[in-house]
């Protein structure tokens, strides 16, 4: 790992120091090809500085004991600059867009110079010192470095649970098995592994003014007020499905006034019904791809007694990376957890049943259920 000022990273004028330090340390883990993130206890210690100095190449050094000059570029030596793996050959480049207390996570930005020895040699570390800004402006973005597959589709797997399953403990030992196994190229997201929600759906079925509206639009309360208007256009369940989703910041105290809302919006749409969904996430990042998945398990309450709907959903969310064609890969991800989870929950003796079944046609059913009753 290469650590040093963080300057050096970022295109600034107001700090450029005549004399700067660079560190080299070990780190005992091998990156993904995409991403990776690093525990801080797994950095050795560093080696000597390199030095550059007005634009040289940097060259190894050990500045003098108690030296002005050695202790200023320990001082600012404090931040990790790069991480440097070997890929066939050559040096991979990583570059940190998160970092804690207690790790850092690393984006693959390069491959640089050939790999003659287990250190890199000087002139590769110049290199990398004299492209981080150029790096760091390829992931330092305000998007963070996400980009979506066809963005307003979503792409994902369900299980139709049964209602004595435990969702939550089952998330909890899928967050276990992450990592591991089959499982092994995927790891909990930085930062962002497990989340626990809960919220009210007023849900209406839209069936017009085109084939092309018909599915469902979902009022969701936001705690400030209004609501987000959540909409999924489809004509069958299926894997893939458009989905989209507006702040409503009017505030609509009735679905009367929900149903006019829709109106407005000329939309054709009958209500089906309101359910309270508990939901707890397991967030997962692909190191081969920079795929980021959800496998989630939920329940739905409904008016109608014995009717909760527990499922296990399996959904692509984002991509860290530069935006690319990846839609094979992801589907190719999504189907090996899929399977997965599969073998998993016949291993944990819960009987699943694997299919597509959406909120909406369940409710739907339901709400056709008592009219007909």
């Amino acid at each position: 790992m290469l650590s040093g000022p963080w300057s050096a990273r970022y295109r600034t004028t107001t700090v450029n120091p005549s004399y700067t330090a660079f560190q080299l340390a070990p780190v005992a883990a091998q990156p993904g090809p995409r991403t990776e993130t690093i525990d801080w206890r797994q950095v050795g210690e560093p080696s000597n500085p390199y030095v550059l100095s007005d634009d040289s190449i940097a060259a190894p050094a050990r500045p003098a004991a108690g030296s002005r000059e050695g202790a200023a570029g320990a001082e600012r030596a404090v931040m990790p600059l790069a991480l440097l793996a070997e890929r066939q050959r050559r040096w991979a480049v990583y570059l940190p867009s998160r970092i804690t207390a207690d790790a850092g996570l690393f984006h693959h930005v390069s491959d640089l110079g050939e790999t003659a020895g287990q250190r890199p040699i000087a002139t590769v570390i110049s290199q990398i010192i004299e492209r981080l800004p150029e790096f760091s402006a390829e992931i330092g973005s305000h998007e963070c470095w996400y980009f979506t597959q066809d963005p307003g589709i979503e792409y994902e797997h369900k299980f139709t649970l049964p209602h004595s399953v435990d969702i939550y403990a089952l998330t909890r030992k899928i967050a276990d098995q992450i990592g591991f196994g089959h499982l092994a190229h995927l790891r909990p997201e930085f930062g962002n592994s497990f989340e626990m929600w809960q919220f009210d759906n007023y849900m209406f079925e839209v069936t017009g003014p085109t084939a092309d509206d018909r599915g469902y639009a979902s009022f969701i309360p936001r705690r400030a007020g209004g609501h987000v208007l959540k909409r999924k256009r489809f004509a069958a369940d299926g894997f893939a499905r458009f989905e989209s989703k507006l702040a409503v910041p009017e505030e609509l105290t009735s679905t009367a006034q929900m149903h006019d809302f829709l109106t407005a919006l000329e939309l054709e749409t009958g209500y089906l019904g309101q359910f309270l969904r508990t939901r707890f996430d397991v967030n997962v990042e692909s190191t081969v791809t920079g795929h980021i998945y959800s496998v989630m398990a939920d329940r739905c309450e409904f008016a109608t007694p014995h009717s909760a709907l527990q499922q296990l959903e399996i959904e692509y969310l984002r991509s860290r990376g530069t935006a690319r064609e990846c839609r094979a890969e992801i589907t190719a991800e999504l189907d090996q957890i899929k399977l997965w989870a599969t073998d998993y929950l016949v291993a944990q003796q819960i009987s699943a049943e694997s299919g597509y079944l959406s909120k909406f046609t369940y409710l739907r059913s339901l709400t056709s259920q008592e009219t007909n009753s």
